[in-house]
């Protein structure tokens, strides 16, 4: 008996191909909102579990990288053994920066990483403590 499910496959020239749920129409939504940001911005995709977030996400990523975007996916959840977010974070911006080959590449993303990290820490802080307080 199976409990985990099949997880889809997101071509790369056509992410959502296989999306049933008509989700392209979101992405696109998503691509111009992020277009109307020069200096970036930070989005949050919120949903019951098990409701597609994380296959939304890749399919957007994949999709993004066909216009030229540079993207980053990291997923909380399958970096929660490491006792300080920040260093997955980190491991995945030097990734990006080896595919892009230049230093100050790095030390943007790293910049602005750290820049969206202290935005981003009271909503987490309070996930987690929702979490926790169950």
């Amino acid at each position: 008996m199976k409990c985990k499910l099949q997880k889809l496959d997101i071509p790369d020239e056509n992410p959502f191909l296989n999306c049933k749920l008509g989700r392209e129409k979101y992405a696109d939504i998503l691509k111009a909102i992020v277009l109307t940001y020069n200096e970036g911005c930070v989005l949050a995709i919120n949903g019951k579990w098990g409701t597609g977030k994380t296959t939304f996400v890749e399919m957007w990523a994949k999709y993004l990288k066909l216009d030229d975007f540079h993207t980053l996916y990291f997923n909380a959840w399958e970096n929660d053994f490491i006792s300080d977010p920040i260093v997955g974070l980190l491991g995945e911006l030097k990734k990006v920066s080896s595919q892009k080959k230049k230093e100050d590449a790095l030390l943007s993303v790293i910049s602005t990483a750290g820049k969206i990290v202290l935005k981003a820490a009271p909503a987490i802080a309070k996930g987690i403590l929702k979490k926790i307080c169950r």
